[in-house]
């Protein structure tokens, strides 16, 4: 029978072991200070610029150039999505959904135009929109561009109206592929 004091004990080496290539190469190296600063530092920067890459890359797969009040998201437009004629001017196609008013008259940069403008007699002041399209401001959609933005309207009678105003914008060709079909 076996008694436990004669199990080896894992802490104490057996009698005549020696260590094994690896570790004898191991203990082999003898690295300079310099190397060893140098290990730390690359190590250092490393765990800290990858984080910042991953921001980065976030945020520019995210947003435009011009900041997020020009931001596109790509796939925004919701899976019913029933395009409504444009009423700004009456006779535009059918590409945009929302707003009380959606067409091209509000169109600049192939975005809702923004700050203070007229339009026939209108007194307008826009602010894109980046709270409506999952955190973007605009959608692509045959061939267009849908921007929003939170309009304040003063009628030539003198009444205001504030409300979202969506722009349709032609895109060019060469743009890429469009969403929601041709």
């Amino acid at each position: 029978m076996t008694r436990l004091d004669d199990i080896p004990r894992t802490s104490t080496p057996p009698p005549g072991a020696a260590p094994s290539v690896v570790v004898a190469q191991l203990r082999a190296l003898r690295p300079s200070r310099r190397t060893v600063l140098r290990g730390l530092v690359i190590g250092a920067a490393a765990a800290a610029l990858v984080p910042l890459d991953w921001y980065l890359d976030r945020r520019t797969a995210a947003a435009r150039p011009g900041g997020a009040s020009r931001a596109e998201h790509t796939g925004c437009a919701p899976s019913s999505y029933d395009a409504e004629g444009s009423n700004w001017p009456f006779d535009g196609p059918a590409v945009c959904y929302g707003g009380w008013r959606r067409g091209s008259y509000p169109c600049r940069g192939g975005y809702h135009r923004e700050g203070y403008y007229e339009i026939e007699g209108e007194e307008m002041e826009s602010t894109r929109l980046s709270t409506e399209c999952e955190g973007k401001n605009a959608w692509r959609w045959k061939g267009y561009r849908c921007s929003d933005a939170i309009s304040d309207v003063v009628f030539a009678s003198g009444d205001t109206y504030t409300g979202i105003t969506i722009a349709a914008c032609r895109l060019p060709e060469s743009s890429g592929s469009l969403l929601g079909g041709s």
